[in-house]
């Protein structure tokens, strides 16, 4: 009966705040009616800040899925105005660990034996808590040395929860207002959100992406230990490596940041052109600098397998933006199946660029709230949320590196790659086995 008024209570606070914004963003409609451009422009930007920030507090208090989607939005410049991005960003800093007996008791339950017998040692102290679980290391019975990843025992049930409240108010929202449809978004969390949850399937991306990456020099998937997985605990190698932005330990490891660029995209554009399965969320904390100038990727609860079309498909988009070829863009942001309220190619391009960041001669600046307003996204398929959110945080994270490198010009020879193998292996367009 408690659980449920929670709930209940929990659904009210998403919709007041739904409400609120929604509500707040009719009035400022209606005042800037009558407003010059440059006025009209600042009651926006200061709507947009007053609401990013109720939706970084509403994050911040309900957790969970709520984390999860700022974070998600928090990375989407393409998508939501610059003040969203700015605000949720936040979000990516590491949220409060839960209390160390709630995560012993969920070991103990899902593995169905005492800490002692599960671990040689395990220590109390997280390595870092997140938005769906958190993560302590521990030694086995053997002495080797692991991560233990916990998920918060609510979560699952929370998931669903939160995922029908979101859908609804987005729905909504969409259904009055055209322009501030952002239900692709949703949908996309939706789909892969849940997917999160479940650490069997966790694991069995864990293994398939380092079998595939195997053969590249330098990059490091940690092994999974298959006695120790369920579907809220998932137990691999422990990688004793520098978060990627500790500029101090890299010289203490002897690693070159242009070179960990390079070797960071070239893991990623194995992943999309080669093997069409992707981790989808390299931001720096799921990334490790390991001696000998290697390269650790962690988490693999977001992975996604891509179907032939959209691995082409996206392919041919990052040689035409390599190449700054304008008809080319436009050419494959269609192919990928992106609808706008506009079809002129004028107006697509700057979408390409909030996307990928293409510049293609003529566009040297971008109004990224114009772009929006003048050529509201109708229609974005899911595969290319998750390819324009790596690309992005690749692009973070070369920036935070102080590298020049743009992701898209280095995963253009696996790009090309691809193509010339499709031109002489026509069959590989067909639909893969899953």
């Amino acid at each position: 009966m408690l659980e449920n008024v929670r709930r209940l209570r929990r659904s009210a606070r998403v919709a007041r705040t739904g409400a609120r914004i929604y509500i707040g963003y009719k009035l400022t409609a209606r005042k800037v009616r009558s407003l010059p451009e440059a006025e009209a422009s600042i009651a926006w930007d200061a709507r947009h800040e007053q609401f990013a920030e109720s939706l970084y507090r509403l994050a911040v208090d309900l957790k969970g899925l709520y984390v999860k989607t700022g974070q998600f939005i928090g990375t989407r410049s393409d998508i939501v105005p610059v003040q969203y991005t700015r605000s949720l960003s936040r979000l990516q800093d590491s949220v409060p660990p839960r209390p160390v007996g709630t995560i012993r008791h969920t070991i103990e339950t899902e593995l169905g034996r005492p800490i002692s017998e599960l671990f040689g040692s395990f220590d109390d102290r997280p390595l870092g808590a997140a938005s769906l679980a958190q993560v302590h290391r521990a030694t086995l019975r053997d002495g080797r040395e692991v991560v233990v990843k916990v998920q918060y025992p609510e979560v699952a049930g929370l998931v669903r929860l939160d995922i029908r409240n979101l859908k609804m108010i987005v729905g909504i929202v969409a259904r009055r207002e055209p322009n501030f449809d952002y239900r692709a978004i949703v949908n996309e969390i939706a789909t892969q959100v849940p997917l999160e949850v479940d650490f069997v399937r966790e694991a069995e991306m864990t293994r398939r992406v380092g079998a595939n990456l195997a053969e590249i020099p330098g990059i490091v998937v940690p092994a999974v230990i298959d006695s120790h997985v369920s579907r809220k605990v998932l137990v691999t190698e422990y990688l004793d490596g520098a978060r990627l932005l500790d500029a101090a330990r890299h010289h203490e490891l002897g690693a070159d940041a242009n070179k960990l660029a390079q070797m960071l995209a070239g893991a990623y554009g194995h992943q999309i052109m080669v093997d069409g399965l992707f981790q989808a969320d390299p931001h720096p904390g799921n990334i490790l600098a390991l001696p000998g100038g290697r390269i650790g990727l962690l988490d693999f609860g977001l992975t996604k397998d891509l179907p032939n079309a959209a691995r082409l498909g996206f392919a041919r988009l990052v040689v035409a933006v390599a190449e700054r070829n304008a008809a080319g863009m436009v050419e494959a942001f269609r192919e990928l199946g992106v609808k706008t309220k506009s079809a002129d190619a004028g107006e697509i391009l700057p979408l390409v660029q909030l996307f990928f960041d293409a510049r293609p001669a003529g566009i040297t600046r971008l109004d990224r709230n114009g772009a929006l307003r003048s050529n509201p996204v109708e229609a974005i398929p899911g595969d290319l949320v998750l390819l324009g959110r790596v690309v992005g945080l690749l692009r973070g994270v070369c920036a935070s590196l102080g590298t020049p490198l743009s992701p898209m010009e280095m995963l253009r020879p696996y790009a090309e790659r691809a193509l010339a193998k499709n031109r002489s292996e026509p069959d590989a367009t067909k639909p893969r086995d899953s």
